[in-house]
């Protein structure tokens, strides 16, 4: 008799240690999310697209910013009734049908972005049809940011757009792409044409990018693939060594921006190995330069933001081994 109360007490304990184990787990995990409040989502898309001549009216009044002025209201029924917007906006309820705006790395993005930017607030995220083009299929104003659902349909929707480009054109880069554009406007735009001034600016986003969105992957981050991420990391010290010897920081020639700064389908090193590389690579290297120098320097963020490339790129220490 006394094995078997013996035995329940032992169960019993053990059960009361599993419960205190799910109790801290589940408190730990309400304690991480206690800051990740629902973001207000407007799908103005389906508003519009479904609005008689009196909701339009309503619409207009209601968000002005999305109706210019210049336009009259006729130009808005035309828009409400084109078959092209129309196929556009029934795609985007199949593509967008169980999509979670409010992720929690959504959430995440903008939890970071209120604890370490100043003046930062959680803005409205407002869903739309538009003609926006590639580099404006988020747009970041402060109190609202803007989401083209239909730049973001899948590569297969984009057949005359090149892969490079139609490949982010995915649902998937929706949180980075948000990420991006909050880092892109607390970074100020230096008035220097130097390519070493561009190459920071970009480290710079991008530095501030990884902190916002520090859970994504590198090469969605840098915009590439995984197999070029990787022939990137593996050619740290070549990639480095070919901007020093042909010295291209300095340089002004406006065709390094090109090469090495703008979205590309490769960097033009013009060498044999050009089409292993991903494009804006300049924009890579900055960011390794920018995060070698908050490695080694005391700095804040902010001290960083307001930093000029030169003394970033002068005290940084970067430079990688072979």
């Amino acid at each position: 008799m006394l094995n078997l109360i013996n035995y329940y007490t032992t169960k019993l304990m053990d059960y009361n240690k599993i419960y205190i184990v799910i109790f801290i787990v589940f408190f730990t995990i309400s304690c991480d999310n206690e800051n990740y409040y629902d973001i207000e989502i407007i799908r103005f898309e389906k508003k519009f697209y479904n609005s008689d001549e009196n909701e339009l009216d309503n619409l207009i009044l209601k968000y002005p910013f999305l109706f210019p002025s210049q336009f009259s209201k006729s130009i808005w029924i035309n828009k409400i009734n084109d078959s092209v917007e129309n196929d556009l906006y029934n795609y985007s309820l199949m593509e967008f049908k169980d999509y979670d705006f409010n992720s929690s790395k959504v959430k995440s993005i903008f939890n970071n972005a209120t604890n370490i930017l100043e003046n930062f607030k959680t803005p409205k995220l407002i869903t739309l049809i538009s003609k926006s083009d590639f580099n404006d299929r988020i747009i970041y104003t402060g109190p609202y940011l803007f989401v083209s659902l239909n730049l973001y349909f899948g590569s297969n929707f984009y057949e005359n757009t090149p892969n490079y480009l139609s490949q982010k054109m995915n649902k998937l880069f929706i949180p980075n792409d948000i990420a991006f554009k909050i880092s892109e406007k607390y970074v100020k735009v230096k008035d220097d044409r130097t390519l070493l001034s561009k190459i920071i600016q970009y480290g710079k986003i991008l530095y501030l990018n990884k902190l916002l969105n520090n859970e994504e992957e590198d090469w969605v981050i840098f915009n590439t693939s995984p197999n070029k991420m990787k022939w990137t990391n593996d050619n740290e010290f070549e990639i480095w060594s070919y901007f020093v010897e042909n010295e291209f920081f300095f340089n002004t020639n406006i065709d390094l921006r090109s090469r090495f700064i703008s979205l590309s389908p490769y960097s033009k090193f013009n060498l044999d190995i050009d089409k292993e590389s991903p494009g804006a690579i300049g924009r890579w290297l900055g960011y390794k330069i920018v995060n070698s120098y908050m490695n080694n320097n005391k700095a804040s963020l902010n001290e960083l933001l307001d930093l000029d490339h030169y003394t970033i790129f002068k005290n940084s220490k970067y430079k990688p081994f072979k």
